[in-house]
């Protein structure tokens, strides 16, 4: 069930491999958050229009959402998002020294009386 939602500025120096970065980061959720490995959902957007501080155009950043049913304990929050934020230092640490890179980890419980889903069995 866990959606990782990554938006970063289009002025990051680092490419990001996604493919390696999201398997980690189910890995991860995995881990230290209890989760399902064939539910979780992950997805990239780069934000072409931003502003971040004064806007002066070094300045970047990289925000990872990590959204998940309600219920887990808060230590198992912390968990997931310390883990998740040394993911993003790994995959982004050209853009946090040579920039003025800002890098964050929001987890978000989405009420359970508040999610809806259908899965097919896929073939």
């Amino acid at each position: 069930m866990p959606h990782a939602i990554l938006e970063y500025s289009d002025n990051i120096l680092d490419d990001a491999d996604f493919v390696h970065m999201f398997s980690r980061l189910h890995e991860l959720l995995v881990e230290t958050g209890g989760c399902k490995l064939d539910e979780i959902k992950s997805r990239v957007y780069r934000v072409e229009h931003y502003r971040v501080g004064n806007g002066d155009e070094r300045n970047s950043f990289a925000h990872l959402t990590i959204r998940v049913k309600e219920g887990r304990p808060s230590e198992m929050h912390n968990a997931m998002g310390e883990a998740a934020l040394e993911l993003l230092k790994e995959h982004y640490s050209r853009s946090l020294e040579e920039q003025r890179c800002d890098l964050t980890v929001e987890i978000h419980q989405m009420r359970r009386d508040c999610y809806f889903k259908i899965s097919s069995a896929g073939n």
